[in-house]
C-alpha cells in the first residue's frame, strides 16, 4: 500500500510576503526609471539654458543635485 504524501504549499503569510516583495521591486524599478527620465530632462533643460546664456530653472538644478543659490549668475562678457 502506497501512501501519497503531499507537502503543503507556502503559507498564506509567506505568499503575501512574496507578493509584497515583488510589488516593491516593481515600484522601485519604476521609481528608478522615472527618476532617470527626470534627471535626463533636467540636464537637457539646464544645458539648453546655459547654451542660451540663461539661468537654468531652480527645479532643474535641484533635480540634478545642484543648490540653485550656489549656481553662478548670468555672466555676459
Amino acid at each position: 500500500m502506497h501512501c501519497k504524501t503531499t507537502l503543503p504549499g507556502p503559507s498564506f503569510a509567506h505568499r503575501i510576503e512574496n507578493e509584497s516583495e515583488q510589488e516593491m521591486t516593481s515600484k522601485n524599478r519604476m521609481g528608478f526609471i522615472g527618476r532617470a527620465f527626470a534627471v535626463l530632462g533636467a540636464a537637457t533643460a539646464a544645458a539648453a539654458a546655459v547654451e542660451g546664456h540663461r539661468r537654468p530653472k531652480a527645479q532643474d538644478l535641484r533635480t540634478l543635485g545642484i543648490d540653485p543659490a550656489s549656481f553662478p549668475g548670468n555672466r555676459h562678457g
